[in-house]
């Protein structure tokens, strides 16, 4: 029997458990596998060995673990597979198939695009990373983005990559060149970090620039279309 696992990041604060689960949800309900679960890589359970175990323990004979991450950094690359790895080893009979994140998508893109209302330059906010991989991935979001919107961006980062987010709201704002800027975060949940971006961008605030916060990427319909494709071609 066939089973889809989804793999979060995890997350310190209920809300953000709250978040990925209810994300989970969404995707699932358009997914027709039998079995479907939900675990956490880190700081919040059930963990990865716990999403096997509860797989097959429902009758699963071959899980697709899917990633639910944006870009392919250490987390996608290193941690994920080395907690499969110990689940191959435990249930040597079960089939485990590792998907793969979200990584550069036209659709993605497209859909970027047409959340942007009227703006004269964008902020691309992603998470951060120290993989060169996934920074290199995040500047061509950032470039194409730029191609299909027509409209200056600039990529920047909350954490472990530079330009900071806040360097370049404060650059922005002193600069004053663009008075409409939209502020598009490249993450799928914000846990801790929108308290932080909310200040951040209503500290520099003013009459003549006005920073405009979009939702994070979960809220694109694309994505539950881009999950069902990853099943399907694993089916």
């Amino acid at each position: 029997m066939k089973a889809v696992l989804y793999i979060c990041h995890g997350s310190r604060t209920k809300e953000g458990q709250k978040e990925a689960i209810a994300f989970v949800e969404r995707l699932s309900s358009s997914i027709s596998v039998p079995i479907q679960h939900v675990c956490f890589l880190e700081l919040c359970e059930p963990n990865i060995i716990t999403g096997v175990e509860r797989c097959v323990r429902d009758g699963a004979t071959t899980i697709f673990a899917i990633p639910l991450l944006l870009l392919s950094a250490n987390h996608a690359k290193r941690d994920i597979p080395f907690e499969l790895e110990k689940a191959k080893e435990m249930f040597p009979s079960v089939t485990i198939t590792y998907g793969k994140p979200f990584g550069v998508q036209h659709d993605m893109i497209c859909a970027l695009r047409d959340t942007i209302e009227e703006a004269d330059a964008i902020m691309l906010v992603g998470r951060g990373s120290s993989d060169n991989e996934a920074q290199e991935d995040f500047k061509q979001i950032a470039y194409l983005l730029q191609n299909e919107t027509n409209i200056p961006v600039y990529p920047c980062y909350l954490a472990a990559a530079s330009p900071s987010f806040s360097d370049v709201v404060a650059s922005l704002a002193h600069a004053a060149r663009y008075k409409r800027i939209a502020v598009v975060p490249y993450i799928l949940f914000f846990g801790q970090l929108l308290n932080y971006i909310q200040e951040t961008l209503q500290f520099y605030q003013t009459s003549r620039v006005s920073f405009t916060l979009y939702p994070p990427v979960r809220t694109y319909d694309v994505l539950d279309r881009l999950i069902a494709k990853q099943v399907n071609e694993w089916m």
